[in-house]
């Protein structure tokens, strides 16, 4: 190890003295310092509320709780989405239940609007209304047949996850060597004919392979997080997301603390997420990476199991995930991507006709 002399020359002592004399005649330094640290963060503030005032916010899983909680919400026009601090979001729905969830949206329809098409995304953001796109995770069966897909799409269906374990038709998260199988393949074409969003967050690898290499359009997992940092059976390999993006489609990022964080015994902090964020951007591009929640309308976490750091716990959380990522160099058009412009292209292509 190099040795270094306890010593000072002549030259360096005098820059030093001059250096300490002069702070003497400058304004208070920690007072300067402050006041520098006061106008960022204001610029800051006012940069993230006009990207918020001109951004559509899509969450890939909001889970807007219909029976959970809204008793306590006055339905008029921008009410939930001060609430929730979306704009829109796939809305879970049994398919014994579509019906049902379209009385009440009628019931409802003041603050809340169903989306069909994409085009439909811009008419909830003018009426200010909180928009649902329909979306099956689990408790539907086929049967041995693709007929049912065309009668869920007529009552509003627009997003299927093809399995959330293992079923007819392929492999779960834990069966990373089941394929998509016959059924399964079929299904996939015909929610490509009938123009569905084929989800993959809870499929395995294989399938999720499969069903990549198939499909015509766009795929998401549009909840779903990074295997390299977190190994957790529910998330996406680099493969996996690599052929995701070749598709077109995009990965939606998910505050799930499980899916976060190696150790859950901890609470995931909101720059555990941005590590997730910002390594499937660096892996597959801004252009196939969005943004999901999967929790409590209010922000709040479901699950005990699933609790989150109070950045991410949060009804203001999309605001804070782009605050870190704008200062790790992510543009104004880079976040607006993050936040919702992903997920409209991806049901651009799908959707509309």
């Amino acid at each position: 190890m190099k040795q270094y002399k306890n010593s000072m020359s002549r030259a360096s002592f005098l820059r030093l003295l001059g250096c300490s004399t002069l702070g003497l005649f400058l304004p208070n330094s920690s007072e300067s310092v402050s006041k520098s640290q006061s106008k960022d963060s204001n610029l800051e503030n006012q940069f993230i509320d006009k990207l918020f005032s001109e951004s559509l916010v899509f969450d890939g899983v909001g889970s807007l709780g219909i029976k959970r909680g809204l008793e306590r919400v006055s339905f008029v026009p921008g009410d939930i989405k001060k609430l929730t601090g979306i704009d829109a979001g796939t809305q879970g729905v049994p398919t014994a239940r579509l019906d049902e969830h379209n009385r009440w949206l009628e019931e409802h329809k003041d603050a809340f609007y169903r989306i069909d098409r994409a085009s439909d995304i811009r008419t909830t953001q003018v009426t200010n209304r909180y928009g649902m796109l329909y979306y099956i995770q689990q408790g539907f069966e086929m049967n041995g047949i693709i007929e049912s897909l065309a009668k869920w799409k007529e009552q509003g269906l627009r997003c299927l996850q093809i399995t959330y374990g293992d079923n007819e038709l392929g492999g779960g998260s834990r069966s990373n060597e089941t394929p998509l199988s016959a059924l399964g393949k079929n299904v996939i074409k015909e929610m490509n004919r009938l123009r569905m969003v084929v989800d993959i967050s809870h499929t395995g690898k294989r399938t999720t392979l499969d069903v990549c290499q198939l499909s015509s359009a766009p795929v998401t997992a549009n909840h779903a997080n990074a295997e390299r940092l977190t190994g957790h059976s529910r998330n996406k390999s680099d493969e996996e997301m690599k052929a995701i993006a070749e598709t077109g489609g995009l990965v939606g990022v998910t505050t799930i603390n499980r899916f976060i964080i190696q150790d859950h015994s901890r609470p995931a902090t909101i720059d555990d997420f941005v590590d997730h964020v910002d390594y499937i951007v660096q892996m597959i591009g801004i252009d196939h990476v969005g943004i999901a929640s999967d929790c409590g309308m209010d922000g709040t976490q479901r699950y005990e199991v699933d609790f989150s750091g109070p950045y991410l716990n949060s009804y203001e959380r999309w605001k804070h995930v782009a605050r870190r990522l704008h200062r790790k160099g992510y543009t104004e058009t880079d976040l607006k991507k993050i936040l919702g412009l992903n997920f409209k292209r991806v049901f651009a292509q799908i959707l509309d006709p």
